[in-house]
């Protein structure tokens, strides 16, 4: 069976992960989201890994869950439905808990899934003629699925995220970007450039700062002010006693741009 998703990684340490499903819009199954959880594996296992982007072959990001699979699921029992959803809230894990920075650069539509899986990179970056779509009620499925409801309650409250998945909004670019939704909106003609330049940006900041300030973030509704403080001064102690802050303040004296190597 053919890789339904492609990686390949350049010199500046970005992994690049393509969804390769062009002909049904790159819509998931239960393949795709075991592949995703075995990338990010390799992913945080390399010690050079600066980012992870995440996109779409073709003209959609992604149309979300695939009709088959979804057939497959209404034709089966409860028990296939749990473990397939459970496959895929793997993969969503694995991508949210990598060290390095995730981007989800949307080349075209996400919908359902697709959506869902965008919200759980760090940074998105949406041409502008593409929409982000929360469209599972449109098909009589729950808003609850593959953390559509965490994200969308994080992002925006869970009155707005009732809303939107009970409604099945669809946002376009300006509107997702106005939302706050998405990090950047590019032009089709300036996307590839943007999302480059948003890679390479990315690349040059210091892994270990990035890891502790992601460390810090995770999680923390769960533990209370003095717990947080606790975690922040553990983290930024680590930190200080790196190379790289050694480098970011020499560099910062000496009026240039810092090399920073996650050491």
């Amino acid at each position: 069976m053919p890789d339904l998703l492609h990686v390949s990684r350049d010199d500046r340490g970005v992994h690049r992960v393509t969804i390769r499903r062009p002909d049904v819009r790159n819509a998931l199954n239960g393949q795709a989201f075991r592949e995703l959880a075995e990338i990010c594996g390799q992913v945080g296992a390399d010690r050079g890994a600066r980012a992870l982007l995440l996109t779409g072959q073709g003209k959609a990001f992604s149309a979300g869950g695939d009709f088959e699979a979804l057939q497959e699921l209404l034709d089966g029992d409860r028990r296939l439905a749990v473990d397939e959803l459970s496959n895929a809230n793997r993969a969503i894990t694995a991508l949210v808990e990598l060290e390095v920075p995730t981007v989800a650069a949307l080349n075209g539509d996400a919908f359902g899934g697709g959506a869902a899986v965008a919200l759980a990179a760090d940074f998105r970056i949406m041409a502008a003629d593409a929409r982000l779509g929360f469209v599972f009620a449109r098909l009589g499925l729950s808003g609850a699925d593959t953390g559509a409801t965490w994200w969308l309650s994080r992002l925006l409250g869970p009155v707005k995220a009732f809303e939107i998945l009970s409604l099945g909004r669809v946002y376009t670019a300006e509107e997702a970007c106005a939302a706050g939704l998405v990090t950047q909106v590019a032009t089709p003609s300036e996307f590839e450039t943007s999302v480059e330049e948003f890679l390479t940006r990315l690349a040059g900041l210091a892994p270990l700062a990035v890891s502790g300030t992601k460390r810090a973030l995770a999680g923390i509704e769960a533990r209370s002010m003095a717990e947080q403080f606790d975690l922040e001064a553990e983290i930024q102690a680590d930190v200080i006693g790196s190379a790289d802050f050694r480098e970011g303040l020499a560099a910062f004296r000496e009026r240039r741009a810092a090399k920073f190597e996650g050491a």
